[in-house]
């Protein structure tokens, strides 16, 4: 909480091994205001029975995709999402990359 309390988008991922209720209400990230989205179950890679992986949004990232990908690479499987970022940091990215006059 302390290295990304202070900033306004948050983005926080990985293997918490927990349930997302356990982060988002006995946990100090509580007061992050953060929302996971649900995904179907990532532990054990062979024979998905728990959801212990996660990635978490600040409110402000709107969710356009979640997925959890059939890559059993390791004992977990892998979480992807896909997210709108708010229409003012969106065109600042197309201006850093030089895209300013490209659709979306």
């Amino acid at each position: 909480c302390e290295l990304i309390g202070d900033y306004r988008h948050q983005v926080l991922m990985g293997d918490m091994n927990t349930h997302a209720v356990d982060l988002l209400e006995n946990s100090p990230l509580r007061d992050l205001g953060l929302m996971a989205p649900q995904v179907e179950a990532t532990f054990p890679s062979w024979r998905p029975q728990r959801n212990l992986d996660h990635i978490l949004l600040s409110s402000d990232l709107a969710l356009e995709r979640v997925d959890v990908l059939d890559q059993p690479i390791s004992d977990h499987l892998p979480v992807s999402v896909e997210i709108r970022l708010p229409d003012n940091l969106r065109d600042k990215a197309l201006v850093v990359r030089g895209d300013a006059g490209s659709p979306p």
